[in-house]
């Protein structure tokens, strides 16, 4: 893969919202802004329903805290509307509300836990297995339930992240991203993540090695994390993080929004419908990944 301006690979990151606060997050993108990197957030329209934590667009310091993120170059995208159930209803005025505070409709929706209006998350090829999968019971995309919203997600939504892999280059991981699949009419565009879901994960995932390879792959890295989750600790940034987010800041990389990045590689031919073989090979790929 090449990139503009002569950059040898291309890095984001997008952070979940999960038991998000002000003053455990905002030490990191003030840090991120110093280093020039941008990447992605992702907001909840109304608070938790349910047992997780963390701050919404109703609150108004940190609605004013994401629009000032988005007016410095952060990408502002949805992790559903809120943790716990909400009716089609709620959705579609959680989607109204995004968009009279952010001024857009967001472009990422990134499913979240067991929300039961999650789209085609789970199982449901294999109804006996579905009692063991606790991911199964989604019904965003069912027209004959409360919870669904696949039209407004098929309006509004370009892109929804499926996988996750421990590979840093995603797109190595991942070839075929953001691809489309036939069977999953509700959603425009699949891609793909790598695993730095906290922050010891992140911490290996992104170690000088990684980026070290990731430059010579040209290579592209989508990293799903919760910057919420011990990448702050006593309003002190974790040190490992740090070193390495400033080892990787001085190498030619391109840092920007996961939207602007999956833009881009439609441009460079992606956006394919993939296939039915290509996509087993890539749940076996995770599936594997989640054994060893």
């Amino acid at each position: 893969m090449t990139f503009p301006n002569g950059k040898q690979f291309a890095l984001t990151i997008i952070d979940d919202t999960d038991g998000d606060q002000i003053e455990n997050t905002r030490p990191i993108y003030d840090f991120l802004a110093r280093l020039g990197i941008k990447t992605t957030k992702t907001v909840w329209t109304f608070p938790p329903r349910d047992n997780f934590k963390g701050l919404s667009l109703e609150d108004y310091r940190y609605r004013q805290y994401s629009k000032k993120l988005q007016r410095e170059g952060f990408e502002i995208a949805l992790h559903g509307v809120g943790s716990g159930r909400f009716t089609r209803q709620d959705i579609i005025d959680g989607l109204e509300i995004f968009h009279q505070f952010m001024g857009f409709y967001p472009k990422i929706q990134i499913n979240h836990a067991q929300n039961p209006d999650n789209l085609y998350w789970g199982i449901k090829r294999f109804a006996a297995l579905r009692p063991f999968w606790r991911w199964s019971h989604f019904h965003g995309d069912d027209p004959e339930s409360i919870y669904f919203w696949g039209d407004y997600a098929q309006k509004y939504i370009r892109f929804t992240r499926n996988f996750t892999f421990k590979n840093l280059n995603t797109l190595k991981a991942d070839p075929y991203m953001p691809y489309k699949e036939r069977v999953k009419e509700y959603t425009n565009f699949w891609f793909s993540s790598a695993d730095g879901a906290d922050i010891e994960r992140f911490n290996r995932l992104l170690n000088q090695k990684n980026i070290d390879r990731l430059i010579e792959e040209n290579g592209a890295a989508i990293i799903f994390t919760h910057f919420a989750r011990g990448f702050v600790r006593g309003g002190r940034l974790d040190r490992t993080f740090q070193r390495n987010m400033v080892y990787l800041a001085r190498r030619n990389g391109w840092f920007l929004p996961a939207g602007e990045l999956l833009e881009y590689l439609l441009k460079q031919g992606q956006g394919k419908e993939i296939s039915l073989s290509d996509k087993l090979q890539l749940e076996i790929k995770w599936l594997l990944g989640k054994i060893f």
